[in-house]
């Protein structure tokens, strides 16, 4: 028996050139695929959502590594290893976020070397190991890897697949030393993984389905019998992080416990079936949907893409004709026991990897992080129809290859850039304000003036990250800060039902209006509170979006001369957050060419929906048809805009756009749609749609706005309309 499971645990393909090939083998997929992600964008991301909040906590009370029960982020205290990454890119270099990358960037090769080497044991051939690495990091289910709020939950996983090849590995060593060691390393990075993200707990089933894939079902007793001291082994580092939960968890109100609820049981009860209709679905098919949508539609050139994939598919090739023939040569790899197999280790892997997520509904509506520890088993489920598919024709196998390589890298592509370009944009905005305001703000309130409306959504510094992010520039405190967008003066404080207040300058200062009250089904009249009066005394206002620079005092003068002679200490760290650049800007999409029309859809492809540039809407809402997703957004506001940039050629313009839902048919006889103050006569069919010709004469080269008109329904919580989409373009 034991001569039969050594030959089952080092089954691999070696390289005719020794170990070294081999390594390279596993490395250089998951480095070169990682490379062209970075290649067109370099470090231009900096923060975008929670990572301002946490370097601004890091900037206030200094870098600190463990999130326990007395730290500054108790309510993460079962995950104390979540900060790490954060604190570690942020002690490097706390100017700049070129760590953050570098981390991001490490996480994700290991994620692709270990999945390498685990499918390479498996299936006996570097090819589809090699394969492998490049799918798991290229996998277009989720839309979070490329963010740095995923950070730590990319370095989870990878920590984990870390483990799974480090234990995997120990139980091929001869001297039981050796054996021991490597195995109590593994079950250490497994605790740490599992401290660092809670759901890598579900993939400590990693090692036991891989050995299940190589041996079978009747094969695992004697197996446990022969390494059973090693399991033990690896079984403490999960033993070890439940305990800790067990006793962290009664101490402090934790995360985990604001997401689940009451009732875990009844959740898992409730939600179970989205594992599959959701889990699985998206994983499997939904995912490459999109990124073959977003290669159709969003990608204005394929010659990088094509280089890319062929760079990538090169190795390989290689690597399958320098090959030995496998040393697993045994019946049932040459028939169907282990590619089916290992088909249903992937979905198991696929359904472990999303179940903790269905303990809430709002993870389930989105598509970021949700699927990130669902990748390794996706990638393994499609190496099995690969296995199956080489069978039939090498050929079919390497298109199908190509393609997933092709436009999964072109999906993580898109996905970079939409977060670069909201980056872009909160930049646009800190520059704004690091130019017109001191920092001197003590005992006195911030009035931001914005007039690019966009500081309105979760990406744009809602409170209290904005505050978060000037201590961090500026070392000293701006806590106290209201939005006022202009001209519409919508306050960004919003209610329970997110609609937003008003606010206004009198002779005297500024007054803040909470939203008037409200009901509808299920909710009560809403209750409006005093408004809030701030003397002018008490303020300093400062203007963001406007374009121009409004009149200052000497003081503020002197102040804009040393920041740009970088005399002051804040210098080098606005120039490393609010001037990053791409290393090479050669990669474009075909909405970055179309600047004579406008269109607007609240967000192409799930989760990927970017931030609002306009008031009086609610965030933006997804619905589910199959395994497509939808966006709209609910007007809640008489008066909803939509500011964008134009510059319009000579010629008819047509205005055109979609309602998907209306309050009631009192507001859909009254809606009025204006461009730059302008009435534009619209034909409104049945289903909500609307058009109409827009008088070119109107519109303007740079800032244009769009409004819509219409009253709110108080009994059905002060909603409107839903607008599905807007489009400005030039008649055909």
């Amino acid at each position: 028996m034991t001569a039969t499971t050594n030959q089952t645990f080092t089954a691999t393909s070696p390289l005719r050139n020794g170990k070294a090939l081999n390594w390279l083998a596993h490395l250089g997929p998951a480095l070169l695929t990682v490379m062209f992600m970075w290649l067109p964008f370099g470090f231009a991301l900096t923060g975008l959502l929670e990572e301002w909040g946490v370097i601004g906590l890091f900037s206030r009370i200094g870098v600190f590594f463990l999130t326990d029960v007395s730290s500054a982020m108790p309510a993460h205290a079962l995950r104390p290893l979540t900060i790490f990454p954060h604190a570690l890119a942020y002690f490097l270099d706390s100017n700049t976020f070129n760590y953050w990358h570098v981390l991001l960037i490490i996480a994700l090769v290991i994620k692709g070397w270990a999945l390498s080497v685990i499918t390479t044991r498996i299936t006996g051939a570097l090819k589809w190991g090699m394969l492998a690495s490049i799918l798991v990091i290229i996998f277009p289910a989720d839309t979070m890897q490329l963010s740095f709020r995923s950070i730590h939950i990319n370095w989870s996983l990878s920590l984990i697949l870390l483990a799974s090849v480090i234990f995997l590995y120990a139980l091929d060593q001869k001297n039981k030393t050796r054996s021991f060691t490597f195995s109590a390393l593994s079950s250490l990075l497994l605790a740490a993984g599992c401290a660092m993200y809670e759901v890598s707990l579900m993939l400590a089933a990693i090692p036991a389905l891989v050995i299940f894939i190589q041996i079978g079902i009747k094969n695992i007793i004697p197996h446990i019998k022969q390494f059973y001291g090693r399991h033990l082994i690896w079984a403490a580092g999960v033993i070890t992080y439940v305990a800790y939960v067990l006793h962290t968890a009664p101490l402090v109100q934790t995360y985990q416990s604001a997401v689940v609820g009451d009732s875990a049981l009844g959740s898992l009860k409730m939600f179970y079936p989205k594992i599959f209709s959701l889990g699985v679905a998206r994983s499997i098919l939904g995912g490459w949907i999109d990124a073959f949508g977003i290669t159709r539609s969003e990608i204005s050139s394929y010659w990088y893409l094509a280089i890319a994939t062929t760079v990538l598919l090169a190795p390989i090739f290689f690597v399958a004709w320098k090959s030995k023939t496998a040393i697993l040569q045994r019946a049932e790899n040459r028939e169907w026991a282990m590619p089916i197999r290992l088909a249903i280790v992937g979905l198991v892997l696929i359904c472990l990897g999303y179940l903790p997520f269905i303990f809430n509904l709002a993870y389930m509506t989105v598509s970021q992080r949700t699927f990130l520890h669902a990748a390794p088993g996706a990638t393994l489920f499609f190496v099995a129809l690969f296995l199956i598919l080489d069978r039939y024709s090498k050929m079919a196998c390497t298109a199908l290859a190509a393609l997933l390589i092709f436009t999964g890298l072109a999906a993580q592509l898109y996905q970079f850039q939409h977060y670069v370009e909201i980056s872009k944009r909160q930049q646009l905005v800190l520059k704004d304000i690091v130019h017109n305001f001191d920092g001197n703000a003590l005992n006195k309130t911030l009035v931001i003036l914005d007039y690019s409306n966009e500081l309105n959504h979760d990406w744009m510094f809602l409170n209290p990250n904005l505050a978060a992010t000037l201590f961090y520039l500026y070392g000293k405190p701006a806590d106290t800060l209201e939005v006022c967008y202009m001209p519409s003066h919508e306050w960004q404080q919003a209610d329970s039902l997110m609609r937003k207040g008003t606010c206004e300058e009198t002779a005297e200062g500024w007054t803040f209006n909470y939203p008037t009250p409200v009901s509808g089904p299920g909710v009560e009249l809403t209750t409006q509170q005093p408004s809030k009066k701030l003397l002018k005394a008490d303020v300093i206002t400062v203007a963001v979006g406007k374009g121009e620079t409004p009149t200052t005092s000497p003081e503020l003068e002197t102040y804009r001369r040393d920041l740009a002679s970088n005399t002051l200490p804040m210098s080098a760290r606005i120039q490393g957050i609010t001037e990053t650049a791409p290393w090479l800007d050669f990669f474009k999409f075909r909405h970055q060419e179309h600047s004579d029309e406008y269109f607007w859809g609240f967000g192409n492809w799930w989760s990927l929906d970017a931030p609002i540039a306009g008031s009086g809407w609610r965030n933006t809402e997804w619905e589910s048809s199959r395994l497509s997703h939808t966006s709209s957004a609910w007007k809640n506001a008489p008066r909803a805009s939509l500011n964008f940039d134009l510059t319009p050629t000579p010629g008819a313009y047509v205005i055109s756009g979609l309602f998907n839902v209306f309050a009631n048919e009192k507001i859909r006889g009254e809606m009025q749609v204006m461009v730059n103050g302008s009435l534009i006569p619209v034909q409104w069919s049945p289903d909500g749609g609307f058009s109409g010709s827009v008088n070119p004469e109107i519109l303007k080269s740079g800032a244009n706005v769009i409004e819509f008109v219409s009253g709110v329904a108080d009994n059905y919580y002060g909603l409107s309309a839903r607008l599905d989409w807007v489009k400005i373009a030039k008649q055909r």
